[in-house]
């Protein structure tokens, strides 16, 4: 029974961390929503969307690219992720985040509630 429970607990933390955690891949001259407008049309999801939560961002790929933050279509922030850096935002409830790359490149998305 002991082994059961064991089992269990450890496929449920797998798959809470395949939803906090994803990989995206740009194309060039390419512009994706990632978080913000909603299911289906997510670059990758949030969990925490209606809490402050962070949204770490790590350059996998060969090429630097964009992050912008957008709440009601105003632009607060864009800040380039160099290649092979990372780099982490907060985001408020209705913030959408967006990734924009001039040339191919890969990112990793994780995401975690802010604690104050």
């Amino acid at each position: 029974m002991k082994k059961i429970l064991n089992i269990i607990c450890v496929v449920l933390m797998i798959q809470t961390g395949l939803y906090a955690q994803q990989i995206i891949e740009l194309g060039s001259r390419q512009s994706m929503g990632i978080t913000g407008k909603g299911p289906g049309q997510d670059g990758a999801i949030n969990p925490y969307t209606d809490d402050l939560s962070m949204g770490i961002i790590k350059n996998l790929g060969d090429n630097p690219f964009f992050v912008r933050i957008e709440e009601n279509g105003k632009i607060l922030a864009e800040v380039e992720v160099p290649v092979k850096e990372k780099k982490g935002f907060f985001l408020k409830p209705g913030f959408e985040m967006y990734f924009d790359s001039n040339k191919p490149t890969k990112a990793k998305v994780t995401f975690k509630k802010y604690k104050k």
